[in-house]
């Protein structure tokens, strides 16, 4: 049986984990990071829209391979087709292909140190006290100091942990298809609301070009192959366009698990929940939050402790740097989900007839919504309408 020892052991080699690993390798631990599938970035469930400030944020150049298309701002869709534009001059937003963007990440930590190990799925996990010991599917064991679980969503490490993993009834299920031959600006996002179309979430139009597009939905206690081809009907008149890429994944809007740390162990990205409730992107918040594991994890090596007490640090942190926005989310995504279709039609009505469009666009944020959402909720006309479910939620 073949026993390999490193100070850093991360599980789960997407963006996460592959953040956590190339912070904590560049402060001079020995990392080895852990992918079940055979190829880096595979399969892809992401929809691949990522703000322009995170990105530079996680340190990844606008300018990459990875880059589809860049985006001035959204158009948004009531149930009833009423819209509104939020917009910039330039562009706030990248649409990646995230294949290739988990490869640059992969290729970043390598050259910053880190051992990448594909095809090795972690199917016993034993936290000692003095270290972590991990076997793999074809019986490899893996020795390490501490361990940086990025697994994602089905993360099978916290059990082991005794962790609370994510609240399973609000995980929505999500699918989208790349098309090609269809007509779209390509400087602008299309979102669409309303409970006919996504129950529990929204649709989505990114533009990857003037005639590709890449559109999805997610969805609660409904079937999303239906309602998207329903969509797809509604929003493209063309027959003739073809599919070329189909995918399908979990979208999380739950929040954060309760403990994101035990001993000699952090969680990191979709595995915590680290993933912003309004719309389900988990890139920028889980790249913020491992960079943040990884710095602890060096840190912990360096100084031979990894007891929960230190390691509490992660927890701190993180909640100190994203604990308001994710909880401004989680109020907003709760009211947005007891919304009727009237109701988001009268929300919309109140965006457009108080010209709410241009402050949108100049204090909007993809990442930081705290703010935005404060001060919607100020305005006297959309308080008046939400103040039930404010009522409900906040008690």
């Amino acid at each position: 049986m073949t026993l390999r020892e490193t100070q850093v052991l991360v599980v789960g080699a997407g963006p996460s984990g592959l953040i956590a690993a190339r912070e904590a390798s560049q402060r001079g631990a020995s990392v080895i990071a852990l992918e079940e599938h055979s190829e880096i970035g595979r399969p892809c469930h992401c929809a691949g829209l990522l703000s322009a400030d995170g990105m530079r944020r996680l340190k990844i150049p606008l300018d990459g391979f990875y880059v589809q298309n860049k985006l001035r701002g959204a158009i948004f869709f009531s149930p009833s087709g009423l819209s509104f534009m939020v917009e910039r001059q330039r562009p706030v937003a990248y649409v990646v292909d995230r294949v290739s963007l988990d490869k640059f990440l992969a290729n970043q930590a390598v050259e910053s140190g880190v051992e990448i190990k594909l095809g090795y799925a972690a199917s016993d996990v034993h936290l000692g006290l003095n270290e972590i010991l991990i076997k793999s599917s074809d019986g490899r064991e893996f020795r390490a100091d501490i361990l940086i679980d990025a697994e994602g969503v089905s993360s099978r490490i916290l059990k082991s942990a005794g962790l609370k993993s994510l609240n399973s009834d609000r995980l929505l299920s999500g699918l989208q298809l790349d098309l090609v031959g269809v007509d779209i600006d390509p400087d602008f996002v299309e979102i669409y609301v309303g409970r006919k179309i996504a129950p529990g979430f929204f649709a989505w139009v990114i533009p990857l070009s003037k005639d590709a597009v890449r559109v999805g939905l997610g969805c609660k206690r409904a079937n999303p192959k239906n309602l998207l081809n329903k969509f797809l009907k509604r929003r493209f008149k063309e027959k003739d366009y073809e599919v070329l890429n189909v995918r399908s994944g979990v979208i999380v809007t739950s929040g954060p698990i309760k403990k994101t740390f035990s001993k000699r162990m952090l969680v990191v990205g979709d595995a915590a929940g680290q993933v912003k409730p309004t719309t389900g992107g988990g890139v920028i918040f889980g790249g913020i939050c491992a960079a943040i594991a990884g710095r602890v994890a060096a840190e912990a090596v360096s100084r031979s402790i990894f007891n929960e007490e230190f390691l509490s640090l992660y927890e701190q942190l993180w909640r100190k740097e994203l604990g308001k926005e994710i909880r401004y989310m989680l109020l907003a995504r709760r009211i947005f989900n007891h919304l009727s279709d009237r109701l988001i039609d009268r929300l919309f009505e109140a965006i457009i007839s108080e010209d709410l469009q241009q402050f949108l666009s100049r204090e909007g944020d993809m990442d930081f919504q705290s703010g935005i959402i404060s001060d919607l909720l100020r305005r006297k006309r959309i308080f008046r309408l939400l103040f039930p479910f404010l009522r409900l939620f906040r008690q």
